[in-house]
């Protein structure tokens, strides 16, 4: 299994994971063939990343290294989305933020 962005999905990819929304809904299955109308979809809806079925590679930890601040800032803002108005998550959520932004390459 590995961890793709959407922008890379090729046809007749299979899933690995299930694609959940926002709202933690199922979007796609575990299993679904994809391709890249639908990882252009995904993107749509706000999803950055999946799963699919092959070997990891060594360069999904340089991709998400090359994330911008605002593709990271989408991300988290799309896992928080149904607890962000907790004050305590709202912490979390600028915590978590500042990590990423300060983890890239060294």
């Amino acid at each position: 299994m590995k961890r793709i962005l959407v922008e890379n999905i090729g046809d007749g990819m299979l899933l690995a994971k299930e694609v959940l929304g926002p709202s933690g809904n199922v979007l796609l299955n575990k299993g679904t063939a994809v391709n890249a109308a639908m990882g252009r979809r995904l993107k749509n809806w706000g999803i950055l990343f999946v799963y699919v079925e092959g070997e990891e590679e060594l360069q999904t930890a340089q991709a998400v290294a090359q994330l911008s601040p605002d593709q990271i800032l989408a991300l988290l803002e799309n896992k928080f989305s149904a607890v962000i108005n907790n004050p305590i998550m709202k912490k979390i959520f600028a915590a978590v933020y500042n990590y990423k932004l300060n983890k890239g390459p060294r």
